[in-house]
């Protein structure tokens, strides 16, 4: 995955006056990449650093923000029509399991704001939110608000970068204090999260568990 990573890199450096060149038509092609990558599950973060030292902080936002949204929306998309029937079907025998699916969907917003926050790959986590009872308009303003930060963030770095797409690859640079706060927000978010889901399925299963001494209905 490195290997890829640095050759899409050393790509996009040989391009870089092309892209900027085109203007406009070089934003949305950009944004169009962005979503071939994280269906294959590139990591994003060097490339939104990379979109801010190609075509500034503005222009850049706009790149990734609708790279890593329309991205976020075909995954998500494909797991739900693709592969939810199936799942569907499993949790139809499994009580505890639909309930907890049920009350995942219903909690999801919550869920997956904490989740974004968290330094998982953003193509498999798509992926998955698909698999699950959530809501698609909730799933999608979600992703849309909690990735924001992140976003702003890493093309500011690259607008800011004196080194141009050599930010990208983390050659020649020292790593940004801002990327450790974002690390380490990411990983207490995380906890937070699979709290949260753990309370959630815990709430669900409860339901279908008879009080003690009462034996089970059935």
């Amino acid at each position: 995955m490195t290997a890829i990573l640095q050759h899409l890199l050393a790509r996009l450096d040989l391009w870089h006056d092309s892209l900027q060149q085109l203007g406009w038509l070089g934003v949305f092609g950009y944004a169009g990449g962005l979503i071939a990558l994280q269906m294959v599950f590139i990591p994003l973060s060097v490339f939104a650093v990379a979109a801010g030292a190609i075509f500034g902080f503005w222009k850049g936002v706009i790149a990734i923000t609708i790279g890593t949204n329309a991205g976020a929306i075909v995954n998500f998309l494909l797991s739900r029509y693709v592969a939810r029937a199936a799942v569907t079907r499993y949790l139809a025998h499994h009580e505890k399991f639909r309930l907890i699916d049920a009350a995942i969907g219903r909690e999801g917003g919550k869920i997956i704001t904490l989740l974004r926050l968290c330094p998982m790959p953003f193509g498999v986590a798509n992926y998955c939110y698909g698999l699950t009872a959530i809501p698609f308009g909730t799933y999608f303003l979600a992703t849309f608000l909690a990735i924001i930060p992140a976003n702003v963030f890493f093309v500011w770095i690259g607008a800011s970068a004196h080194e141009g797409l050599s930010a990208a690859t983390g050659a020649g640079h020292a790593r940004h204090p801002g990327e450790y706060v974002l690390l380490g927000l990411g990983l207490i978010a995380g906890f937070c999260a699979l709290k949260y889901i753990a309370n959630v399925a815990k709430a669900a299963v409860n339901r279908t568990e008879p009080p003690p001494g009462q034996a089970p209905v059935g």
